[in-house]
């Protein structure tokens, strides 16, 4: 007899699958997403929380599919609550598995970033009014932690590295900016001299 693995995980799959559970989730993403519940995008996620039970049934097409799944729910800015009732069903299937956990750390790592750019960019632009050169630098702080927020989602999303290197590169040039500040203007300028800083190198491998 042949074994088909596609067919076993599906098997799994409807054995652990609980309605109850499925259909609270899918009002939780209407409530969320302030839309219908046969919304596309509220369709489109359960979609996306289903080929994750199938992964986690050892389904072969839909091994990485849990990292889909957090990157739109970080994206449509979720609640934890959801998030949290999603863990909770996919623990049903591979009570487990570590791909749950990167589930979990994913969305809500994004969705935390997401949440401090808001205010974060405030700060930035109070600091900018600041008359001293401790305001300057503050600002330019703050400038870099929204670049590289910014690349840490990148990060957490898999996304474009090209697009991840630019606004890290913008910000390690706002660190640079801030140093400045404080090598030409504190009165212990070699509290902000790091030249012996290494950054690594294709070498480093």
């Amino acid at each position: 007899m042949t074994h088909d693995p596609k067919a076993t995980a599906m098997q799994r799959y409807h054995d652990r699958f609980d309605a109850a559970q499925y259909n609270a989730i899918g009002e939780f993403l209407a409530s969320n997403l302030n839309a219908d519940r046969d919304d596309s995008r509220v369709v489109d996620i359960l979609v996306a929380l289903q080929n994750t039970a199938f992964g986690l049934c050892d389904h072969p097409d839909f091994a990485m599919a849990w990292h889909s799944l957090a990157v739109q729910c970080g994206q449509n800015f979720l609640s934890f609550h959801t998030v949290d009732a999603m863990r909770d069903f996919l623990r049903r299937f591979a009570p487990d598995d570590v791909r749950i956990d990167d589930f979990e750390a994913t969305a809500k790592g994004m969705l935390r970033a997401y949440s401090g750019l808001d205010d974060l960019k405030t700060a930035t632009a109070h600091a900018n009014g600041v008359h001293s050169w401790q305001g300057r630098m503050a600002y330019e702080l703050l400038a870099a932690i929204d670049y590289l927020t910014q690349t840490a989602i990148q990060m957490l999303a898999h996304g474009d590295e090209s697009y991840a290197r630019e606004k890290l590169h913008k910000g390690l040039n706002r660190i640079t900016g801030a140093l400045y500040e404080g090598i030409r203007h504190s009165d212990q300028p070699s509290l902000y001299n790091f030249k012996s800083t290494y950054f690594p190198h294709e070498r480093d491998r």
